[in-house]
């Protein structure tokens, strides 16, 4: 006998599939951007989104929203993928289409994350890690957590900040192993 579900699982998988091949194609593209954005330059129109959106100006804050995005995708860094997508959050949380902003966020985040781990931002992927935390997503919290693990090598004082993000998720961290076996130099005995 058939199971009903299959299909509709296996649609589901294909489609965020093609969701992950679209982002990576988005982010080659933008790191070889002849074009690079100012720094920062998705902070104004976000703060526009959210005073729209403190307004009670929905179509507005989305329209602002849109264009920090994009901004931010030009930008080819992490940080502005970060704000794009707790901003997806809080827009989801006003306008009644959480789940749809969670997409949206759980894109922007990926991209933070490829981009720190890239660009080797200990910080990045840390924050990529948090917000996935945030989000419920366990798993890719775990893998961030891991890349943070693997750029952060022996460095003690890196490895305890890694320790700190993992805890807050009840995730073993690698670190807490390496540092228990380690002197005050961080050195194995």
């Amino acid at each position: 006998m058939k199971r009903w579900y299959v299909p509709i699982l296996l649609s589901g998988a294909a489609l965020l599939g093609l969701l992950v091949l679209a982002l990576v194609a988005v982010e080659v593209l933008v790191a070889y951007s002849p074009s690079a954005t100012a720094s920062r330059a998705w902070t104004p129109p976000l703060a526009r989104a959210d005073e729209a959106l403190r307004d009670g100006d929905l179509a507005a804050a989305l329209a602002w929203w849109r264009e920090a995005r994009l901004t931010a995708l030009r930008s080819g860094q992490w940080e502005g993928l970060i704000e794009i997508g707790d901003a997806s959050r809080r827009l989801g949380e006003a306008g009644g289409f959480r789940q749809d902003a969670e997409t949206q966020a759980r894109e922007a985040y990926l991209g933070a994350l490829l981009r720190a781990q890239r660009q080797r931002s200990l910080e990045g992927v840390l924050r990529a890690a948090v917000a996935f935390g945030e989000l419920g997503d366990r798993e890719v919290t775990v893998q961030a957590i891991r890349i943070a693990e693997r750029q952060a090598g022996p460095d003690v004082k890196a490895l305890d900040h890694i320790r700190a993000v993992a805890d807050r998720w009840s995730i073993p961290s690698k670190a807490t192993h390496r540092s228990e076996h380690t002197n005050s130099r961080g050195e194995q005995p």
